[in-house]
């Protein structure tokens, strides 16, 4: 009876988790996501619950090679507002937004003509913002460049 006074103050503390403010931890729980930690002093289950991933709210950016008659890449940077609604997606998160960059950009390529750079760009950013939001996501800006090593 003693052992186990001693041993629940202990199991409450090893549960205890700090989660810093421009950060998300995500939880599994026997191998399968179990829920999101948001910033601040949060528990965890000890020896169920495991930390999966430790993801950065801000700063994100990935690179999408553009298909077309000259080679380019496009730059796609963005932040995570709402990780709980990204939920098991914050997993993957980057191939989650490359992916919709791909599919953004080829329906774009397929409906512009001679657009700029600039216009196209736009474009993108404002139909990643459609299709990310439902996730918690923000696209901050997005960047057409030709491709130097062509």
């Amino acid at each position: 009876m003693e052992l186990a006074l001693l041993l629940l103050p202990l199991l409450a503390l090893a549960g205890l988790r700090y989660v810093p403010e421009d950060t998300a931890l995500t939880v599994h729980r026997f191998g399968r996501y179990a829920r999101t930690l948001s910033p601040g002093l949060r528990f965890t289950v000890p020896v169920l619950d495991r930390i999966a991933h430790r993801v950065r709210l801000v700063g994100h950016q990935v690179e999408i090679p553009v298909r077309g008659e000259s080679p380019a890449r496009a730059a796609v940077y963005y932040q995570i507002l709402e990780p709980q609604r990204a939920g098991n997606a914050l997993d993957h998160v980057d191939t989650l937004v490359e992916q919709h960059a791909l599919e953004a950009l080829s329906s774009l390529a397929a409906t512009e003509g001679e657009d700029s750079a600039e216009l196209i760009a736009a474009r993108l950013k404002r139909e990643l913002n459609e299709g990310l939001a439902a996730l918690g996501l923000r696209v901050t800006r997005c960047n057409l460049h030709p491709n130097a090593a062509a």
